[in-house]
């Protein structure tokens, strides 16, 4: 054995020098050691090491730490480059005399998100040949809490990375961490969340751009549910962990986060991040696994007292108000089994996690189909039970020649701020002639059922070849309301889409689904509503098997009436057995609707923009609309469109807004085509035009040319102003080596006609050059006034003659006269029918109104020759007012015939026998056309038509009723009391006759038996039947009770009456007697 010559040399040291930079330099104190020691084998160690320490009161940074070691530059995260040090201490080692690395380590406050914490930052310097390199690290400190640090410098941006260290079980909780991060604001931010666990995940990401920042805190773990109670496919699912949860994280953020951003470090979820709390999870399919962002943070209060997690299974849960709508879907098509996923819906709602999954099974020949179906889970260590969710199961069966399909889906409502259960159903059957369809819904609002039950019968019924039926729809609603949707819901709306089932059925669910869904004005289709029903048929045709329509009409009534009409026609050719795909493909929406309570009659339509021509994408598009206003402040007024309106027509609010008629084709890449038309009249012009383009384009040269009109004509007095134009430019941008040349060429034409008189002028327009030319007369005129003929003749109605309009119309022009109607009489109410062929009205004098619409507005009404008082009422669809308040403003504005220029009387007269009788009267106010009526110059141009106007409180009529009954001054009490003492009083019958007032007793008329003389007086009835006057008055009855009724009643049986009239019985001849009622009569025993 060798002997031991082991020995120890150590020299220590102490000095002060100065370091680093000379025009800044440090004041250091060194104490410097070395130690040499040799071992066994005579082998040696050497060991140098040094503590510097140095003070500075401006402070000191790290780069002058760096340069106190090395002079290596070195780049230093800008997170780091804010942080100076009064005081440090750095211990210099090595493993060897020859070794040049070394690691530097100081305390200090970092300063993230405006807040300050502790750190001990940790820069390691290597050098391996020439190349050096620098690592910052360390450890931050929060409470008891540790992180390792991680920085990362880019050009525009710094990050700081900080993972949790755990040794061992810990607590976390997120509240408490994230305030400290993000301060007592963000504490309600957040849901409650903190767990106990040995394997986890805390982390913390900040970054510092050049005048930003953003800091993002997360904390989570790995989640094992239990899915096996999932409905229906739980036990696919959980099958060798097909479907599982790896990991669930909540986030809490006060800046985004790209993507991209976070992939670079490791732990973190590689998905964007939302400002505000987020959740992501992992999730494991069939092996592969991903990251899911559940939502796109909220920023909403977590202030509600959180639900206990529940501890059993339950029965499938409701799914809360809304959740699919909200949840944030991602496409996977991925398959389990005999499941299809499809996608993948996440959603944070009530503290927990939602998952939903759009998903279908195949199960022996059926196929399932499951609507709002997921789990719903709070975020908890060990996981509680999991909600799971159903919403809604449609099922289809194919066996041929039937197919059968249904669907059911509950959901809830709201109704009165109560929550109530909803169940919606439906069906379908198919055969090879005929589909059979329908659709219902129940719901119970505290003792009152609500329902709705609508089916379709889609099969061949017959007609001629322009009507032939090929259904026929019907449906009743009970506690429900139709709510009319809009124009362009039409072709979606639940009733519609069932009977024409776009794009090859859509299926019973989303249809069902609809029907739980807010239309554009924020209603249901198909609301409960508490005495409201409705009542709905349709029908469905062809038209020479090219046009497919359904027209469905709808009546709503209960505390209110509404009329309705929804229509769908779809023009298809040619059809499908001459070629795969049409050429012509048009759907055209209808909708009409109108109530007692609405004050217009509206009807519309418009092209759907499945529509188009030769190509898909030659697209169809555009409304019409027909408006007419029969109440409220805009009555009188009225609108029909095709396309929308004038340019320069500013359109009033109440006006339908409408699409123009147009077609949009891009042909290929390089050419494309665009036109569009419209049409309108209202009530104080018609207007119409259209403008077509054509575009050439390439990545050189641009060409097109644009062609259009504008026509607006005011109807009264003859006005036109017409536009048009073309306009043809050429671009061109040519590149010649680093040269770019771009070329531009435009020419345009522009005509303007206006008149009468006939003028105009051109303009010409090229790029160089401009030049106008005027034509025809230029002055400007006052347009000419129509005349009293022609206006009456044009715009009032006239009377019936079997002469040619034409003729009367050039008869009157010719003689200076017109043949006007302007006023309608109509008895509106107590008429109880009409008779013979005269047609005279048989009506109920109590309840006479007779009504006098004039077409032509009055300014002052006459009553036998009296004006009325100015208190008369004037009744008005908007409100009553009086006499004395009517519009007097009144003229004829298209002949210049201004206020008090023209006298608008009416005159009535009611005259019964040459006497003229007294009326009750009432005035009939309504809205006129201001164009047409009044009293007041136009103020507009052709140019700028402005807005259409209504004149209101126009007294338009005047409606008669009989005075009223005069009431009896004072009314006598009756004591019932004594009636029923009368009932044991003995009557006489007495006839009173109106014509003679002669009294007969009853023995006179009917006979009776004299006691003394023992013989039967014959009465008056009995000896005056058989007379031949009487017999005449008898058949005239019976003949005008024919007339009455019909052939069918009885003639004259006259031997019955011999039989009668000679039968020993006796007829009333007992003493009458008055009973009370529902009492039988009491007679004496001696009344045979």
């Amino acid at each position: 054995m060798a002997a031991n010559n082991s020995f120890l040399v150590e020299i220590t040291g102490q000095t002060a020098f100065h370091l680093g930079n000379p025009s800044a330099p440090l004041a250091v104190d060194i104490a410097v050691g070395y130690r040499s020691r040799i071992v066994e084998n005579d082998q040696r160690e050497r060991f140098l090491y040094a503590t510097l320490t140095s003070e500075n009161k401006n402070g000191i940074s790290i780069q002058d730490i760096i340069n106190c070691c090395t002079n290596q530059p070195a780049v230093i995260p800008d997170l780091l480059n804010a942080v100076t040090l009064k005081q440090f201490s750095v211990t210099y080692g090595s493993g060897g005399m020859d070794a040049t690395d070394f690691k530097i380590e100081f305390n200090c406050k970092l300063h993230i998100n405006d807040r300050y914490f502790d750190a001990v930052i940790t820069i390691d310097y290597q050098k391996n040949g020439s190349q050096t390199t620098f690592a910052f690290g360390g450890i931050l400190s929060v409470e008891e809490h540790r992180f390792a640090l991680h920085f990362v410098q880019e050009k525009e941006a710094g990050y700081l990375y900080a993972a949790y260290q755990n040794f061992g079980k810990t607590t976390i909780d997120l509240r408490a961490l994230a305030t400290k991060f993000f301060g007592e604001s963000a504490t309600n931010k957040m849901p409650a969340l903190s767990f106990t666990l040995e394997t986890f995940k805390a982390f913390l990401l900040y970054k510092k751009e050049k005048d930003t920042s953003g800091l993002c805190f997360g904390m989570g773990a790995g989640l094992e549910l239990d899915l096996n109670d999932l409905p229906l496919a739980g036990p696919v699912l959980t099958q060798g962990r097909a479907f599982a949860f790896k990991e669930v994280l909540a986030l809490y953020s006060n800046g985004t986060f790209e993507k991209e951003v976070l992939q670079r470090f490791e732990a973190l979820p590689p998905v964007a991040i939302g400002s505000g709390f987020n959740i992501t999870t992992q999730l494991e399919i069939n092996g592969e696994a991903e990251y899911y962002a559940l939502n796109d943070g909220t920023d909403q209060e977590f202030t509600k007292p959180e639900q206990p997690q529940q501890t059993s299974v339950t029965a499938v849960a409701p799914l809360g108000d809304g959740i699919i709508a909200k949840a944030k879907w991602k496409k996977i098509d991925k398959k389990i089994g005999p499941v299809t996923l499809q996608r993948l819906g996440f959603a944070y709602q009530d503290s927990k996690v939602v998952l939903l999954l759009d998903a279908t099974m195949e199960m022996k020949g059926m196929g399932m189909q499951l609507m709002g179906f997921g789990l719903g889970f709070k975020l908890q260590w060990p996981p509680g039970i999991p909600d799971f969710y159903l919403e809604g199961l449609g099922l289809s069966y194919t066996a041929p020649p039937i197919e059968i399909s249904g669907a059911f889906l509950h959901t809830t409502a709201s109704y009165n701020g109560k929550t109530i259960d909803v169940y919606n159903g439906g069906a379908i059957i198919k055969v090879s002639r005929f589909t059979i369809s329908a659709i219902g819904s129940y719901a119970k609002v505290a003792d009152e059922a609500s329902l709705f039950i609508y089916g379709v019968f889609d099969g061949p019924i017959g007609g001629p070849a322009f009507f032939f039926v090929t259904g026929i729809a019907a449906g009743f609603g009970y506690n429900r309301k139709i709510n009319v949707p809009s124009i362009n819901e039409v072709a979606l709306f639940p009733l519609v889409a069932l009977a024409m089932r776009p794009e090859e059925d859509q299926g019973l669910l989303p249809l069902l689904a609809s029907l739980e869904t807010p239309m554009k004005n924020g209603k249901k289709p198909i609301e409960i509503s508490i005495g409201d029903y409705w009542l709905a048929v349709g029908i469905k045709f062809t038209s020479f098997k090219l046009i497919e329509s359904f027209v469905l009409l709808t009546v709503n009534f209960g505390t209110q009436l509404e009329f309705a009409i929804l229509g769908l026609s779809r023009l298809s050719w040619p059809e499908k057995s001459m070629a795969p795909q049409p050429i012509v493909y048009v759907e055209l929406a209808i909708l009409a609707h109108f109530g007692p309570g609405s004050d217009v009659i509206a009807v519309e339509a418009v092209v759907t923009p499945n529509s188009y021509v030769l190509s898909r994408d030659c697209k169809l598009s555009g409304g019409f609309a027909f408006y007419t206003w029969i109440k409220g402040p805009y009555e009188g007024d009225f609108v029909i469109t095709l396309g929308g309106y004038h340019p320069k027509f500013i359109k009033p609010a109440h006006y339908p807004s409408v699409p123009r008629l147009a077609l949009s084709w891009k042909i290929s890449s390089l050419v494309s085509i665009k036109g569009e038309l419209y049409y309108a009249l209202t009530a104080s012009a018609i207007m119409a035009g259209g403008k077509w383009e054509v575009l050439f384009k390439t990545s050189i040269i641009k060409a097109s040319i644009v062609i259009w009109a504008d026509m607006l004509i005011a109807w009264a007095p003859f006005h036109y102003y017409i536009d048009m134009g073309i306009t043809v430019k050429i671009e061109a941008d040519i590149k010649i080596l680093f040269i770019r040349i771009h070329f531009s060429f435009e020419m345009g034409a522009e005509l303007h006609i206006w008149g009468p008189p006939f003028a105009g002028e051109a303009y010409v327009d090229w790029t160089i050059f401009s030049f106008t030319i005027p034509f025809g007369d230029h002055s400007k005129k006052e347009p000419k006034k129509l005349q009293w003929t022609e206006f009456a003749s044009g715009f009032i109605p006239q009377k019936k003659n079997t002469v040619s309009t034409n003729a009367r119309l050039k008869e009157g022009e010719a003689a200076g006269i017109s043949n006007p109607d302007p006023t309608n009489i109509t008895i509106s109410n107590g008429l109880i029918e009409v008779k013979g062929v005269d047609k005279f009205p048989v009506i109920n004098p109590h309840q006479l109104a007779i009504t006098i619409d004039s077409f032509i507005p009055v300014s002052q009404l006459k009553i036998n020759e009296k004006e009325v008082s100015g208190s008369t009422v004037m009744k008005s669809e908007t409100g009553d007012t009086i006499y004395a308040n009517r519009e007097q403003n009144i003229g004829i504005r298209p002949c210049g015939f201004t206020t008090g220029t023209v006298a608008f009387q009416m005159n009535v007269d009611v005259v019964l026998n040459g006497t003229k009788m007294p009326m009750t009267v009432s005035g009939i106010a309504k809205g006129v056309a201001e164009a047409l009526w009044s009293g007041e110059a136009s103020k507009s141009t052709n140019a700028n038509p402005g807005t259409t106007k209504i004149l209101t409180n126009v007294l338009s009529g005047v409606m008669l009723q009989p005075p009223a009954i005069p009431q009896v001054a004072q009314i006598r009490t009756f004591d019932f009391s004594t009636l029923f003492d009368a009932s044991k009083t003995e009557f006489d019958w007495i006839f009173t006759l109106a014509k003679t007032g002669e009294a007969y007793h009853a023995i006179e008329v009917l006979g009776y038996y004299d006691e003394v003389n023992h013989i039967k007086v014959t009465g008056i009835l009995e000896s005056t039947y058989e007379e031949n006057n009487v017999k005449t008055k008898r058949e005239k009855i019976v003949a005008l009770l024919k007339a009455g009724f019909d052939e069918s009643f009885p003639d004259i049986d006259e031997d019955a009456i011999n039989r009668n009239m000679s039968n020993e019985d006796d007829y009333f001849t007992g003493i009458p007697v008055i009973c009370e009622i529902g009492q039988l009569p009491q007679y004496s025993t001696d009344v045979k």
